[in-house]
């Protein structure tokens, strides 16, 4: 068994979310994981249609989901793709900001799943 490197503790969720591109365009996803570090998100084929605003530069993302009956909003970088099939794909992604409001109520939420 391989000891826990990460950061911030990771839990397992199967919550509905949305991603959003600096260019307008959205996709409903299905958020896998999360942490105050990062996320795993599922989606269909048109995930893989997200681009970033800059040609070549690293896809930024904002993350919509609800927790707890609260929204949820992050700025993101995609930093790991994964192909689960032809219409399914999954995209791992790295916190670059949220509000100190949203850090305190995942930090909660993900220290209640823990205990």
């Amino acid at each position: 068994m391989h000891a826990e490197r990460r950061i911030y503790p990771r839990i397992h969720v199967k919550l509905p979310a949305e991603l959003s591109s600096g260019d307008g365009q959205s996709v409903d996803v299905s958020l896998i994981n999360l942490s105050l570090g990062g996320m795993l998100v599922e989606g269909g084929a048109d995930l893989a249609e997200l681009k970033p605003v800059i040609t070549g530069a690293p896809l930024e993302v904002n993350l919509h989901f609800g927790l707890n009956d609260q929204p949820v909003h992050c700025l993101c970088r995609v930093v790991y793709k994964q192909r689960q099939s032809q219409r399914c794909l999954r995209y791992g992604l790295s916190v670059l900001s949220m509000d100190l409001q949203t850090q305190e109520q995942l930090q909660s939420y993900i220290e209640q799943q823990l205990h």
